[in-house]
């Protein structure tokens, strides 16, 4: 009789024992490496429902691990940005109480401040090339170039490789002061000794209006009736240089005086006042200065004014003009920018009859190497703190009041007066005047402390944002544990319940398999 073994007596029971014990040693063998790895599953398939729950939960992870990452290098990079904005504001704040309380003993804190101005000003060009871990912090969207030409180079110039000559900082001033200076009066002629009236003219050349002194006007105030010195102005055209002059048809008193108002390219002016003295009541007089000597006669006493008025032209030149000038220059220099690009106005044939001239790379220092477009410096670089969000983290040397600053320091360095001789008051005047606004942006809105504090704002959104993704990580995290995680306690028992059915079974089994009918008679 042939038999169909699926269907044979008993064939189902024993498929089916098989069938449980198979499925019981592979429960055993998912809890023993439960138990080892500590894991539900070794693959995503073996989660069952909970898989695409965890996968969401690991790709938001992997999203909060960049972010931290992001946000840890811009916190670095922010804090160091915010300290040297801090020293620069501080070198300029500094250097403006500085010169302020120079005041009071002029002859004694000029050469000095010379010498310190020139310090803080290397010291604050190389703080605005701080760099954090190879990157630069100050050049906007280009974090690779060093921002700030070498210091060096800023402020003695170099050499083109076709031997011309770029103008550094120093030499750009100096270029500026010549040109303003002319023959040493503001680029002003007095008549010759012997004229009279006395008269004090322009210069009839392109440099008139752009260059050195502009005539303002005169006064006489003498109250000798009729005027001993009349005083005549004539204003200068587009044609036709200014004038102003000084009729002596009389001898002044002594305490008369003449006023001469002269104007700058900076929008500025100042006054010059003479006022006649006698020789016999100031033996020591020279005729120059605030002061001209009565003569004799009318025509010893205009050659007297002559004299005064040539000595007060220089002495004004030398030292309200030559300031001026240097403010002038310093500021034009450091609105230079390489990839603007802007060229700063460079002084052609400043010894002789100067014009201005558009700049070029080839002959003037470009200071600022960094990134210029029309962005605003804190958004030139950005870190991602979310799906949706960024924070500004960016900043520029080039910034106004930064440069507002630099060129403040750059007036005291070359433009307090370099010895104790002369007029050193009115030279150092003149400096505090012009340096003191520049170095005003340390401190006035719009100033260096502004963009300290929207920086500040940045590390401080920084830090929050830090906190929150910290936070969410942690619930994300404890979520995908309580899906991918085996409870140790759990496991165990299950593994144990799974171990002491498979033994039994396996004793049921072998029982089993012993009986025979044989078995069964006996």
């Amino acid at each position: 009789m042939t038999t169909i073994t699926p269907f044979a007596a008993g064939s189902y029971l024993t498929a089916r024992n098989a069938s449980n014990l198979s499925a019981l040693k592979n429960q055993l063998n998912d809890l023993s490496n439960q138990v080892s790895s500590g894991k539900v599953a070794t693959t995503y398939g073996g989660l069952g429902s909970g898989r695409s729950t965890a996968l969401a939960a690991q790709a938001t992870l992997s999203a909060l691990t960049g972010y931290a990452a992001g946000i840890g290098v811009a916190q670095t990079r922010t804090n160091l940005a915010v300290t040297s904005l801090t020293q620069v504001a501080t070198i300029g704040t500094s250097a403006r109480d500085t010169l302020n309380n120079g005041l009071q003993s002029a002859a004694a804190s000029t050469v000095a401040g010379r010498a310190t101005a020139l310090a803080d000003l290397q010291t604050a060009l190389d703080t605005l090339n701080q760099s954090a871990a190879g990157n630069y912090l100050f050049g906007g969207g280009d974090a690779t170039t060093q921002p700030v030409a070498d210091i060096s180079t800023i402020l003695n110039g170099t050499t083109n490789s076709d031997g011309s000559k770029q103008l550094g900082l120093q030499g750009y001033i100096a270029d500026q002061v010549t040109a303003d200076l002319g023959s040493g009066m503001g680029r002003l002629a007095v008549s010759a000794t012997g004229s009279n009236p006395v008269t004090v003219s322009e210069p009839n050349d392109a440099s008139r209006g752009t260059f050195g002194f502009t005539l303002g006007g005169a006064t006489s105030s003498v109250p000798s009736v009729p005027a001993a010195i009349t005083a005549t102005t004539v204003a200068g055209t587009t044609s036709t240089p200014g004038t102003v002059s000084f009729d002596v048809t009389g001898q002044p008193a002594v305490g008369d005086s003449v006023t001469v108002t002269l104007k700058m390219h900076d929008g500025t002016s100042t006054t010059l006042t003479l006022t006649a003295i006698s020789g016999s009541s100031d033996p020591s007089a020279t005729g120059t200065g605030a002061t001209f000597l009565i003569g004799a006669n009318t025509a010893a006493t205009a050659d007297n004014l002559n004299t005064a008025l040539q000595g007060a032209l220089k002495a004004a030149a030398g030292t309200t003009l030559s300031a001026s000038s240097t403010a002038t220059a310093a500021k034009n220099f450091f609105t230079g920018s390489a990839s603007a690009p802007i060229y700063p106005p460079h002084i052609n044939n400043p010894s002789g009859t100067p014009t201005y001239v558009a700049g070029t790379k080839d002959n003037t220092v470009l200071w600022y190497q960094g990134e210029d477009s029309g962005t605003a410096a804190i958004d030139t670089q950005s870190v991602q703190i979310s799906a949706s969000a960024s924070i500004g983290t960016g900043a520029r040397a080039n910034d106004p009041s930064v440069r507002n600053v630099l060129a403040g320091l750059a007036t005291m360095a070359y433009a307090l007066p370099a010895t104790t001789s002369g007029d050193v008051n009115t030279g150092y005047q003149a400096v505090v005047d012009r340096a003191g606004q520049f170095l005003n942006s340390a401190t006035t809105s719009p100033s260096i402390q502004d963009n300290v504090t929207q920086l500040s704002l940045a590390a401080a959104r920084l830090t929050n944002a830090a906190s929150t993704n910290a936070a969410t990580q942690n619930t994300v995290q404890n979520t995908l544990d309580g899906i991918e995680q085996a409870p140790t306690e759990e496991v165990v028992a299950k593994l144990l319940d799974v171990q002491n059915r498979l033994q039994a079974s396996y004793q049921i089994t072998a029982s089993l398999s012993k009986l025979s009918l044989v078995n069964y008679i006996s």
